[in-house]
């Protein structure tokens, strides 16, 4: 039976979902924003209902996603039917199927009749790939490499944007760009997503550099590694941000006719052969500028992006005894053995700073986590009010408010008190605990300059890996440096302690004798 679209009553079936009922739902409304009334509708054909179609006469369309037939699905159907019609378009070959081939499939396993709304308005490709995309994508068995693909069909196929796509399928832009760029990742980032060990911000972080196949390569291994790819990421970004810098500089110099060396072992400490410039003179004893000095033949510039200006470049004579300049403060060489050696050492110390100074960054989003968290986990007051005990707190210091994100410019003091008192009593001891981080975290850099309280540095880690902080891996290097130096104190206490022992054992036989 053929009759003009009427609104459909809708009801929550087997595979209903929001989006699914809204675009159904849709379908139907628009029927009835025609100013002829339903004979209207009939007349110009825009949208038909066919009632108690045999479902094996319609023309089944690919899927985004094979649809998986469960017995309790047909059971459903043979038992209630559909309570939503099959959304589908005219063909050639008959009536193909928009939205609906798993549910028609299903009524024909039930031997059951379908209701088809036939929308002559929607025979575009696009109309039967986003439908058919937001049937699917409500599954849970439907994994999110295979939304991602079907995101890049949309993209490909009709040349639809993030922003368009999200529009039509209801999704955030900036999920289904991420789901975008993990349809063109390798196997181990899709499958990481798929599995729940990457997150779709991670991805799209991935995505940054897949223009630089080295840093990609180093990222994808994380992944495999398993740990540390959010300190990775963050220092990859910050190694192609000084690589940019570089570039700029090392153009900015040959505009002007400086030639551009690397950084002289030593110079930082005035033992290098080559000397920064203002710390030069003429044979008269005219103090030189890089204006000034550009004529002689060791000019030359290095990069250096803590120089101050736009130009981030420290300009040296190459050899300022052979060019006939007079140097201030102390000149001297070391061999070229000690200055590899010294060059190596501060190479590695930069290196570490730098890398425990992202690992910070890594720690103290993590701890703003664990404040900001619902509900207090199982034992962590006790082991809070441990470290308290050990540590103090820093209750007046503003890094509290920053692990609490109590945002403002107002007084603390007042910020504070605004924040706790809409805070649960139940959680309140997460305001403690980020009292006593602030004084934790002190404990770390305090330790890292080789003062304070190892142990209260390792006690902070501990209490952080139990909750389910990852250590990066400079954290792992710190804290295995820090138990062996505890360990060693501790064996160096345990030996003073045994000769003093020793001496008071021959102290007090000594004066057995004397007795």
């Amino acid at each position: 039976m053929t009759t003009a679209l009427a609104p459909v009553d809708l009801l929550a079936d087997e595979v209903s979902s929001p989006d699914l009922d809204e675009l159904t739902a849709a379908f139907a409304a628009e029927s009835s924003d025609s100013p002829d009334g339903l004979a209207g509708q009939a007349e110009s054909s825009a949208k038909v209902l066919l009632e108690d179609v045999d479902p094996t006469e319609l023309t089944f369309t690919r899927n985004v996603r094979k649809a998986e037939l469960t017995a309790d699905f047909v059971a459903s159907i043979a038992e209630n039917g559909l309570y939503q019609p099959i959304i589908a378009t005219p063909h050639e070959d008959g009536i193909a199927i928009i939205l609906g081939n798993r549910r028609a499939k299903g009524a024909i396993e039930a031997g059951r009749l379908v209701d088809v709304i036939v929308r002559n308005d929607l025979t575009a490709e696009e109309a039967r790939i986003i439908a058919q995309l937001i049937e699917n994508m409500h599954r849970e068995d439907m994994k999110q490499s295979e939304i991602g693909d079907a995101y890049a069909q949309l993209s490909i196929e009709l040349g639809l944007d993030a922003d368009q796509i999200a529009t039509r399928v209801a999704q955030d832009p900036k999920k289904v760009r991420a789901s975008i760029a993990l349809a063109g990742m390798p196997k181990i980032a899709r499958a990481a997503v798929d599995k729940g060990e990457l997150t779709f911000e991670e991805a799209e972080a991935l995505a940054e550099f897949e223009g630089d196949p080295k840093a990609y390569k180093r990222l994808l291994a994380k992944i495999d590694n398993g740990h540390g790819l959010n300190w990775a990421i963050k220092d990859e970004r910050r190694k192609a941000e000084r690589a940019a810098l570089r570039a700029e500089t090392a153009q900015a110099l040959a505009a002007v006719n400086v030639r551009m060396v690397g950084e002289p072992q030593g110079f930082s400490w005035g033992s290098s052969r080559e000397v920064n410039v203002n710390r030069l003179a003429d044979a008269d004893g005219v103090v030189l500028t890089p204006e000034t000095h550009a004529a002689c033949a060791g000019h030359a510039a290095f990069f250096n992006e803590h120089q101050d200006g736009d130009l981030k470049a420290t300009f040296l004579c190459r050899d300022p005894h052979q060019y006939g300049h007079h140097v201030s403060g102390s000149y001297h060489f070391l061999s070229d053995e000690e200055t590899a050696a010294k060059a190596a050492t501060e190479q590695a110390a930069r290196e570490r700073r730098e890398a425990l100074a992202i690992s910070q960054e890594v720690r103290v989003e993590y701890i703003q986590e664990l404040c900001r968290l619902k509900k207090v986990p199982k034992g962590m007051t006790k082991k809070v009010l441990r470290l308290l005990y050990t540590l103090g707190a820093d209750e007046a210091s503003p890094e509290v408010l920053v692990y609490l994100n109590a945002p403002g410019d107002d007084d603390r003091s007042d910020r504070f008190e605004r924040f706790t008192r809409r805070m649960a009593e139940a959680r309140l001891p997460l305001v403690l605990l980020a009292a006593v981080a602030v004084r934790a975290e002190r404990a770390v850099r305090q330790a890292l300059s080789g003062y304070g309280d190892k142990r209260a540095a390792l006690d902070w880690f501990e209490f952080l890996v139990a909750y389910g902080y990852e250590l990066t891996d400079p954290e792992v290097e710190l804290v295995a440096d820090l138990s062996a130096k505890i360990a060693e104190a501790e064996a160096r206490a345990a030996e003073k302690a045994a000769a003093d022992a020793a001496r008071q054992a021959d102290g007090d036989e000594d004066e057995e004798d004397a007795g």
